[in-house]
């Protein structure tokens, strides 16, 4: 009868031995599992309350300064956020309330002939410019002759000057190429509240400023 109860204890503490290794390779399993979640976790930032004291300041300021005012612009909105600031403004559904206007930069020039009556007509000035000494000519859609495009405004007028002194009449320069640079949105007759959500919008547009300035005329 002992020497059973002896086997009895070494089959339990073997047992025993075997559920303590299972649960540590368990624990390393779910380490494991934690360590491949790991980039699931997010970390929310939270604004420094001096930061916050500011910003809550200047847009106190804001729609301090711009209450009452007819028509706000909310300028300063860079090309690559315009989407975003489309959607923004979509949200307060202010129909014919808000104008978007373009910011462009010129970044090319040229000298042309101004677009001719017809096909046949550009052909025929096309001809005489080549006569005169111009080889780089193109006929643009609207039947406009291009006689080159140019980096820079000065460029372009060097070279008119320089073709009006072959005897050439008639032709121009002119900018050739836009890029946008920024876009602005004007806001008419906005109250508090919108002036206020205006204000908060901006945190989110680097380089944004907000004014007052006067309402276009229909």
């Amino acid at each position: 009868m002992s020497r059973l109860l002896f086997f009895v204890l070494i089959i339990a503490n073997l047992a025993f031995g075997v559920h303590l290794w299972l649960g540590r390779g368990d624990e390393k399993g779910d380490v494991s599992a934690r360590e491949r979640n790991r980039d699931e976790v997010k970390l929310v930032a939270v604004t420094p309350p001096l930061i916050a004291a500011r910003k809550a300041e200047e847009t106190r300021e804001t729609v301090a300064r711009l209450t009452g005012a007819a028509c706000v612009e909310f300028a300063g909105v860079a090309s690559a956020d315009l989407p975003k600031a489309r959607e923004a403004f979509a949200a307060f559904k202010l129909g014919d309330r808000l104008v978007e206007r373009r910011v462009e930069d010129i970044t090319r020039h040229w000298v042309f002939m101004p677009a001719a009556k017809d096909r046949k007509a550009a052909d025929a000035t096309m001809a005489d410019l080549r006569k005169k000494g111009v080889a780089d000519l193109s006929i643009r859609p609207d039947n406009a002759i291009s006689l080159g495009v140019f980096s820079t405004e000065e460029a372009a007028r060097r070279f008119l000057s320089s073709i009006e002194a072959k005897g050439i009449k008639g032709a121009q320069s002119g900018p050739f190429t836009k890029e946008l640079r920024e876009v602005a949105f004007l806001v008419r007759e906005p109250d508090t509240e919108l002036v206020a959500r205006l204000a908060v919008l901006q945190r989110d547009y680097a380089g944004a400023l907000m004014r007052a300035v006067p309402c276009p005329t229909q």
